[in-house]
């Protein structure tokens, strides 16, 4: 049964940059964690995840410090 759920994803690059990403989508439990990292990768490489220094840039690798899939009841 499909639900809907929102993430937060927190990490750091390798540069030390401090990096956020978040959002939200409707899927199955099993396909939550993929989503997240996902969506995560695809903000970081288009630079739409919330950056700790703005304009420094974010090069991986990457290292997640905090991971939260959380249901949103509708």
């Amino acid at each position: 049964m499909k639900k809907h759920y929102q993430f937060t994803v927190e990490g750091s690059s390798a540069d030390e940059n401090t990096w956020l990403t978040s959002g939200d989508f409707t899927c199955e439990l099993h396909e939550t964690f993929d989503r997240a990292m996902g969506e995560t990768f695809t903000q970081l490489t288009k630079g739409k995840a919330i950056y700790g220094k703005p304009g420094v840039g974010c090069n991986g690798p990457y290292d997640i410090h905090r991971l939260v899939i959380e249901q949103v009841k509708q």
